[in-house]
Formats: structure tokens, sequence, C-alpha cells
């Protein structure tokens, strides 16, 4: 089936590669200005790894993810740098390309889901991913005033609960920077139709 595409590949890398972690802030943290500069934050890009695991299938691929104010291309691929999946969303259409087959629809979700059968709140993750919590999500702060987890409260969202790890800080275009999520897991827990699922998110590089 189409939609264990992912699944069928030998997990290549593990997550817990070697690179150098960011080590985070030596002080608290406003949390008020962090949030306001992160939302801010339209423009990004980030390259690392993505492991995902659903029931007994999982798969671990390379990801580059380019994302402008919503529209965004989301690429997965092999350790030989070979494309295996691209997802382009835009306001007009989302369009996903994988084994050799193209899928359009108007809403990444459906394709997500017709591809992978994971019910993945797309977008709600563009701000998750940056440490960022929504209106009404509750979420938990590190020591030093970061966002440590979140919990989903937005329709549809199914219950994801997120959490996060090795802040780094990066630059922004005046000059100044931002704290800046380089660890993600994202967890929803077993429904009686869909087992847990489990993405866990390293980011190597971020570029604003």
């Amino acid at each position: 089936m189409i939609r264990l595409f992912f699944f069928l590949f030998t997990v290549c890398f593990l997550l817990s590669a070697c690179t150098t972690a960011p080590k985070g802030p030596e002080n608290a943290v406003n949390l008020t200005a962090q949030l306001e500069k992160v939302a801010e934050v339209h423009q990004w890009q980030m390259r690392g790894k993505i492991a995902f695991r659903q029931g007994k299938e999982a798969a671990s691929l390379n990801l580059v993810w380019k994302n402008d104010s919503g529209d965004f291309d989301f690429r997965l691929t092999n350790f030989l740098g070979v494309s295996l999946v691209n997802l382009n969303v835009t306001q007009q259409q989302s369009v996903l390309e994988a084994d050799g087959e193209t899928y359009v629809d108007a809403l990444p979700e459906p394709l997500i889901y017709q591809i992978t059968g994971m019910v993945i709140p797309v977008e709600s993750l563009l701000s998750w991913v940056k440490g960022l919590p929504l209106d009404g999500d509750k979420f938990t702060l590190t020591e030093l005033g970061l966002v440590n987890t979140l919990e989903s409260y937005c329709q549809g969202c199914r219950n994801w609960q997120v959490a996060y790890g090795n802040y780094g800080s990066v630059e922004l275009d005046d000059g100044t920077s931002v704290w800046l999520p380089h660890s993600i897991t994202l967890t929803q827990n077993e429904t009686s139709d869909m087992p847990k699922t489990q993405l866990k998110i390293k980011i190597y590089q971020w570029t604003l």
C-alpha cells in the first residue's frame, strides 16, 4: 500500500548521530520577549533528520524543510541524498511526490494521511517546531524559561504532546538572535482507530 511507503525503508541513521548539540542559554530567558520574537519568524529553513514510528513500523530519513509564511517545501531524502518524498504547499494547493507518483489536494493533511496513515496538524506544526505554543495549548517551561513541553488544544490536533530540547541561539536579519529548539519529539497516544505515533526531529541547522 502507498500509505506504508515511508516504512519500507531500513532505518539508516539514528537521530543521536554525532553532532554537537547546542548548549542553550546560560541565564534565564524573558519568555514574553522570546515568544514575540519567535512569532515574528515567518521565513525559515531547517536541516536535520526525522524519525517516524507508528505502532511497529518505523523509518528515519534526512529532512530539509523550507517555510515562507505558511507556503513551504518539505523534502525527505535517503542517506545518498536521493529525494524520496517532496511536499510542496501553497495557498492554492498541496502537491506531494513519492515513489514516482504525484498527489494533489487543497490541503496537505489528506496527502500525508494517504501516504503515511498519520493525521498531522500541519498548520499547528509550523508554530510548534519553533517552540511556539498556540492559543489554548498547555505548556511547561525549562528552568531558564524556554518552552519545555506542550499539549495541543486546537481542534483536529488529536491530543499531540510535544517535548523540546537542545535550544540554540539563531541569528536574525536585524543582528539580534532568538532561541530555537534543535530536538523535538511529537507523540500521539494510541486511540481506538490508530496506534501510538511518534515523530522525532533532530535539527542540525536553522537558517532564518
